[in-house]
């Protein structure tokens, strides 16, 4: 039982090593794509303007797809760490020289 266990969780996380795979480059080309589109046809141009929205609605939509599927693997998936951030968003408090103070109850 314990083999079948394995097994599985081996063959999850090649199926969601496969699809990330072939969605990421998917998408990759998409994008690719809208560029060379520009530096063909120029960013003023019909075929630029007529299918540049079409393309990165594409792209987007592959992305949803790729976090779904970051949430929908097994956590110790390796491709669901790709996107972890690395940097602290909150910076440090501000440090006060005046004596402590609680907004809290004040007394009474």
């Amino acid at each position: 039982m314990e083999s079948d266990k394995y097994e599985k969780e081996i063959l999850t996380k090649s199926f969601c090593d496969d699809v990330y795979f072939e969605l990421t480059e998917m998408r990759l080309r998409l994008l690719t794509m809208n560029d060379e589109l520009a530096l063909t046809y120029g960013e003023d141009s019909d075929p630029y303007r007529t299918y540049k929205r079409h393309i990165q609605e594409l792209a987007d939509q592959i992305g949803w797809r790729l976090e779904i599927l970051s949430h929908a693997c097994p956590y110790t998936w390796a491709g669901s760490r790709e996107k972890v951030e690395t940097v602290v968003s909150v910076g440090q408090p501000d440090v006060t020289t005046g004596p402590d103070f609680s907004g809290g109850y004040a007394g009474g």
